[in-house]
């Protein structure tokens, strides 16, 4: 049966002589895998640059069973970007972003709150001037609101230490290596409580971006990537210096 749906790309494999396969979120039907005909031909239909990581697109397919690999009839851009495609830090950060989305969405989780979410802040990181070095900071503190894992509390004299294994803020140091020190965890609690037009003017120094990027990841791993380490966050630190 032929669906349409809007996706985020994910992810794709190269298949056989011309085609792909495509990994993305999809709004209808969670995450799901799509063979794309003919993609790599000259002559294709498809721009296979409609296919980077977090393009926004909307597909129409033949759906089978849950799981399957369901065949491509039509994928348009919707809509196409304008900037990530040419700027080498936007199109860093989105090769990031997809990994760790990939590694956090389970199968065939349907969340409209969340593709919405997702949907929204690939938009505003396509048009944004300011704060873009930044950007992956806020997008990952909220994604963890819907993905059931946003940290509990806030940073003050007397919770000063931030468990990433528990997600809180708490008295004391914890008895295990997951954790930031106070520090970091009262910089980690500020960055909780910023949106994109506030993070451009907060103070941090590259050394302390690199930890609080770096907690995340283990954040991340440790709670919803299902066992995957995030690797691609290494480039993106180097490109943003």
């Amino acid at each position: 049966m032929l669906q349409k749906t809007r996706a985020v790309v994910l992810s794709t494999i190269e298949y056989a002589e011309a085609s792909l396969i495509v990994k993305a979120y999809t709004e209808q039907f969670g995450l799901q895998s799509f063979l794309v005909n003919g993609v790599r031909k000259n002559k294709s239909k498809h721009t296979p640059a409609i296919f980077q990581p977090l393009s926004l697109i909307e597909i129409v397919a033949f759906y089978k069973k849950p799981g399957g690999l369901h065949r491509a009839s039509e994928v348009n851009a919707a809509p196409a970007f304008k900037n990530i495609p040419y700027d080498i830090i936007k199109t860093t950060m989105a090769f990031f972003l997809s990994e760790v989305i990939y590694k956090s969405i389970k199968e065939e989780e349907i969340n409209p709150e969340l593709f919405s979410f997702i949907d929204n802040s690939i938009q505003i990181l396509d048009i944004l001037d300011e704060s873009v070095s930044r950007f992956h900071y806020c997008f990952l503190i909220q994604l963890t609101r819907y993905l059931g894992f946003y940290p509990h509390g806030k940073y003050s004299n007397q919770s000063s230490w931030f468990d990433l294994q528990e997600g809180v803020f708490q008295e004391s140091r914890p008895n295990h290596p997951y954790f930031l020190e106070p520090a970091l965890s009262k910089l980690f609690s500020e960055l909780t409580a910023l949106s994109l037009d506030e993070i451009k003017e907060f103070p941090i120094t590259a050394t302390d971006r690199k930890k609080i990027l770096e907690g995340l990841i283990t954040y991340y791993e440790l709670h919803h990537t299902h066992g995957g380490k995030i690797k691609s966050h290494e480039v993106l630190m180097e490109i943003l210096g």
